[in-house]
């Protein structure tokens, strides 16, 4: 249907331990503060959840922390970089707000094109 929003499952990841990236935000901090933050630079760090690569010409990760309550706790990212379920990265691009790709999926927000460091 459209305008309905599509949910991530959520992998099996340990998300103890993460620690917010110096000078960033949680992935809660971005949503509750998200009218502030569209159009700006974020960075966040956090453990990929789902990995899809090669959809629409690029990678696509839902990325959680810990942090946020359901619809508030998972972040999508587009980025020609790869990682595997798991990793923990740090990602720093745009936050862009209320993304319609058509077809029923819709985000609140995403950070696309965005960098991504896997962190060892």
């Amino acid at each position: 249907m459209p305008g309905m929003k599509k949910k991530a499952p959520s992998a099996e990841v340990d998300l103890s331990g993460i620690a917010k990236a110096e000078g960033g935000k949680t992935i809660a901090q971005i949503f509750a503060e998200k009218d502030a933050l569209g159009g700006k630079t974020v960075t966040v760090r956090g453990k990929v959840v789902k990995f899809n690569r090669n959809i629409m010409g690029t990678n696509w990760l839902h990325v959680q922390d810990g942090t946020g309550a359901a619809g508030t706790n998972d972040l999508t990212v587009t980025t020609d970089a790869e990682a595997q379920i798991g990793d923990t990265v740090l990602v720093t691009g745009a936050l862009t707000l209320n993304k319609d790709l058509g077809s029923g999926y819709t985000f609140d927000v995403i950070i696309e094109k965005a960098q991504v460091a896997v962190e060892k």
